[in-house]
């Protein structure tokens, strides 16, 4: 019998449940999704995916459980890969401690994770672990429970976090490994030496549209660029990135999508054509924790560092956690 390699995704919302299915369509990987709040739904009757790319399915996954500790007891320890695709909030809880169940000793952990700085739990908790920062640039969302819309487009863009020389050529195989799967499937991948770019890149978008989002009331980001004084505000917030990206990481953008600059990025949101909501609007909106501090906090913390100015950054952050702190304290 052919030995498939192990891969445990934790975090079933839209970016795992997406990836969990074109992953589990190759022949060399057996793939479990651990599930929160659609737990039911995909456990019941699996995912109802929609996408431009890949056309409509049904995706049952045949390992679906609602905690890591549940997947281990039932399919034993120590996976070949863990994917981590939880929402990245650790003012509330850890990441790295909710998949440690999961992680022995040849565990790859992947983060699917958004924002910045988000690496650091794992690095701590897990030192001897090959650990890979992925950034993923794709357009798709969990209409309902279980029911993903996906747009044209799927990338994903890793690196190794941590790599001793030693075992550098051996981490880079596995994670090749992996991706030829994906690649196999549809979904593009790159392997860099240095992945922070691409996460800067990304975060030109995430740390700008998702606050601002949040204080306008529920504007999509095309909406917002479209009023000449939110545009305004979104590229002095991404000018603001992108001098803080360059500076800490001592290299320029890639340049994804066309965003070389502010201008350029807001030109980029104009010609999406569907109208696109950001995660923290929708965390708002539902009255969850949001992603504020990897999107806001640790930037800020980094600009102290560096000793660089972001007057607009630290005013969306302090606004928004205002917002949060209004809808999450009991009165």
């Amino acid at each position: 019998m052919e030995l498939k390699a192990r891969v445990l995704i934790v975090g079933g919302g839209a970016i795992g449940g997406l990836f969990a299915w074109r992953l589990s369509l190759s022949r060399d990987v057996a793939v479990s999704i651990v599930c929160r709040s659609n737990y039911t739904q995909v456990k019941n009757t699996g995912y109802l995916i929609s996408s431009a790319q890949f056309g409509s399915a049904i995706y049952r996954p045949k390992g679906v459980y609602q905690s890591v500790d549940q997947a281990v007891q039932t399919e034993g320890p120590s996976y070949d890969y863990v994917i981590v695709a939880l929402k990245a909030l650790p003012n509330i809880y850890d990441s790295s401690e909710r998949v440690a169940a999961a992680v022995g000793p040849n565990t790859m952990i992947i983060l699917f994770q958004n924002g910045i700085g988000i690496e650091e739990p794992f690095a701590k908790r897990f030192p001897s672990n090959p650990l890979v920062s992925s950034v993923s640039f794709v357009s798709v969302k969990q209409e309902n429970p279980g029911e993903l819309r996906h747009g044209g487009f799927s990338l994903l863009a890793a690196g190794l976090h941590n790599a001793p020389r030693a075992f550098a050529e051996r981490y880079h195989d596995r994670l090749q490994f992996l991706f030829t799967a994906f690649e196999s499937q549809g979904v593009s991948c790159m392997i860099e030496a240095d992945i922070q770019p691409y996460r800067w890149q990304k975060h030109i978008l995430n740390g700008s549209t998702n606050p601002v989002s949040v204080i306008c009331g529920g504007s999509s980001c095309q909406e917002m660029v479209k009023n000449p004084h939110c545009k305004w505000l979104l590229e002095q917030s991404m000018a603001e990135i992108f001098l803080l990206g360059k500076t800490v990481t001592g290299k320029s953008f890639p340049g994804v999508d066309g965003i070389v600059d502010p201008q350029s990025a807001t030109d980029y949101i104009r010609s999406i054509p569907v109208p696109v909501y950001t995660s923290m609007l929708i965390d708002s909106q539902c009255k969850r924790p949001m992603e504020r501090d990897v999107i806001l906090k640790n930037p800020i913390a980094l600009a102290e560092k560096h000793g660089v100015d972001v007057p607009h950054m630290r005013t969306l952050y302090a606004l928004t956690t205002m917002i949060e702190e209004g809808y999450t304290t009991t009165k």
